[in-house]
């Protein structure tokens, strides 16, 4: 196999077997394979900003971050007066920031992504971003091997995710505008009793790549084992 090389700096990007996006650290410059090319996508860093003690081991998860609107449909307006609602309320949350739809794209289990894109988007956490990759930590550089078939968030009897510091990208951007719709409707399950009556129009704008601060431990969050070290998940225990 011929490696990928950076197109700025001619460094071997990182990603492994089953990356949908490549890393090149000395840039910090994010690649997507484009057809016969590799299209650079400039990744943020999310600051800490949580008030509890930070771990020694603080990894970093990539998430994309889309720009969201929800048109109703008549159908959906007369099956429901409370319909209207639900995205309504998200943008009152993220106010004055317009809201955003966060779709995790470091693991391919459906309860993690649904559980950490909806906490994410339900939440709309105020972000400090710093533009780059974050630094590898104690673990050091890691090169992934992923399978087609392996769930890396899965974690079974491990105490461990299955990578570094920074997570691996398993999840495009085209992708994520699929499964976006995913993380949409689990949220709208929080608020409506029958799905079968929702006829929505979710419209998406630009795409973000973030990587988020989160600690990983087996209390946090149900089956996801992910905490987000940010002010906002300070009380999402368990």
């Amino acid at each position: 196999m011929i490696p990928l090389r950076c197109a700025h700096c001619s460094a071997e990007l990182e990603g492994g077997g089953g990356a949908a996006a490549f890393i090149c650290r000395v840039c910090g410059v994010v690649f997507e394979p484009e057809r016969k090319s590799l299209r650079a996508v400039t990744p943020f860093k999310v600051a800490v900003t949580t008030e509890l003690s930070i771990p020694l081991e603080v990894r970093y998860l990539a998430v994309w971050a889309l720009a969201a609107d929800v048109a109703v449909t008549e159908k959906e307006s007369r099956s429901s007066s409370s319909r209207t609602s639900v995205w309504e309320k998200i943008g009152s949350v993220a106010s004055p920031s317009p809201p955003r739809l966060y779709v995790p794209a470091f693991a391919l289990k459906r309860s993690v992504v649904q559980q950490l894109g909806v906490a994410l988007t339900e939440t709309q956490p105020v972000l400090d971003l710093e533009p780059g990759l974050p630094r590898e930590g104690l673990h050091g550089p890691h090169r992934l091997e992923v399978g087609p078939d392996r769930d890396l968030s899965s974690s079974q009897g491990e105490d461990e995710p299955g990578f570094g510091t920074v997570s691996p990208i398993l999840l495009s951007e085209a992708d994520c505008r699929t499964v976006a719709h995913f993380v949409y409707l689990a949220l709208e399950n929080r608020y409506t009793r029958d799905l079968r009556h929702i006829d929505y129009n979710l419209q998406l704008g630009a795409g973000q790549l973030l990587f988020f601060p989160a600690v990983f431990d087996r209390r946090h969050v149900r089956d996801s084992n992910w905490r987000f070290l940010l002010r906002e998940f300070d009380g999402l225990v368990a």
